[in-house]
């Protein structure tokens, strides 16, 4: 783990394949794809700009494609081609959805497990920055 001290408060960054149970009561400020930041607001955003990240791979876009309908939950599909069903879709593409509805360690876990993994996006290079 690494912090940061910017102006009067600090920050520390976590790689996106920490256990996700270490995420839960965290907030969020930014997601780091290498030395790339993008602000984010909350653990919904955090799972939009990761997801949109892998999307714009062309290979890991036709995968994500594929994945549709496939990738379910007890209750909800997790990835969708509508966001009928759904509790608090975001969207990632044309005609691609995703459930975003649950606390940080459960979407964590969804977005690198069951999607990012079949999917083959690297998680090395992404990390998560949180506010203290």
């Amino acid at each position: 783990m690494m912090e940061v001290k910017l102006s009067n408060q600090y920050e520390r960054v976590l790689p996106l394949t920490t256990i996700p149970y270490l995420f839960i009561g965290k907030k969020p400020a930014a997601v780091l794809f290498g030395e790339e930041r993008v602000p984010v607001k909350s653990w919904r955003g955090v799972y939009t700009a990761i997801l949109k990240r892998c999307n714009e791979n062309p290979t890991h876009h036709e995968t994500l494609m594929y994945l549709r309908g496939k990738v379910m939950g007890r209750e909800r599909t997790f990835l969708a081609d509508s966001p009928s069903g759904m509790t608090r879709p975001v969207q990632i593409d044309t005609a691609m959805f995703a459930e975003s509805h649950y606390g940080a360690q459960t979407l964590i876990h969804i977005l690198t497990v069951r999607i990012l993994a079949p999917v083959g996006f690297d998680c090395s290079q992404v990390r998560i920055v949180l506010r203290s």
